[in-house]
């Protein structure tokens, strides 16, 4: 049975890693529409990973249940750190880009907001539930979990961040770069709030669905 349940864990790492660490969506994208193959891939990795770590996924949900006024608070003072880390390292990031004197905007963001512009309510659920809970379950759940065994956890926290902001990235042009310095406020967050909060996943997860939230509401009030 032990065996069975590493072998999934390791499918879903593979599958994440080679999905979108080596853009395994953009070959899947070359036999079906680009969006609906980004679509499925979320998809199944939700439903494939909920399966995977659903024992712990229950375990967590029955400790927040008898504790949710600490849950409450822990989502909200995790929510406003999240704020205070993205404007710390998305201030970095501008910096970065008036120092090398970059122009626009990453790809990731622009990626979104053309989406947004012709799906708005299906990119919205997707980078506010479905995108988050893949990205918790893999960065957290699996990936940071993992590493905190043989890893001390400030090092498996900054190692987890980098990883998190680098999968931002479309290639490897120095505005990508300096975009992902962006994203990696965020992954220190997720990852630190995960850890404090003794490996309950539902923190982060609801903090990063929150956070993704928020900036979809922006962005709404701003294409108005």
């Amino acid at each position: 049975m032990k065996s069975t349940k590493y072998k999934g864990v390791l499918i879903f790492g593979l599958l994440y890693t080679i999905l979108f660490v080596f853009d395994g969506v953009r070959w899947l994208a070359s036999l079906m529409p680009s969006t609906i193959a980004n679509y499925l891939v979320y998809v199944v990795l939700a439903l494939y990973g909920s399966f995977l770590f659903k024992d712990r996924l229950i375990q967590q949900w029955n400790e927040i249940r008898k504790t949710k006024r600490k849950f409450f608070f822990g989502v909200l003072t995790g929510w406003l750190f999240l704020i205070l880390m993205t404007v710390a390292f998305g201030f970095i990031s501008e910096l970065l880009r008036q120092f090398f004197g970059l122009v626009g905007q990453g790809l990731n963001q622009s990626n979104i907001q053309s989406t947004f512009q012709e799906q708005p309510l299906l990119i919205a659920v997707f980078a506010c539930i479905i995108g988050p809970l893949v990205e918790e379950l893999f960065f957290r759940q699996l990936l940071l979990h993992h590493l905190q065994k043989s890893l001390p956890s400030w090092l498996s926290i900054l190692l987890v961040g980098i990883v998190f902001a680098l999968t931002h990235m479309h290639n490897v042009s120095l505005s990508e770069w300096v975009g992902a310095v962006g994203y990696l406020g965020g992954g220190l967050a997720f990852s630190i709030i995960y850890v404090k909060e003794k490996e309950n996943v539902y923190y982060p997860l609801l903090v990063h669905m929150l956070g993704n939230s928020l900036s979809f509401i922006i962005l709404a009030i701003g294409s108005i």
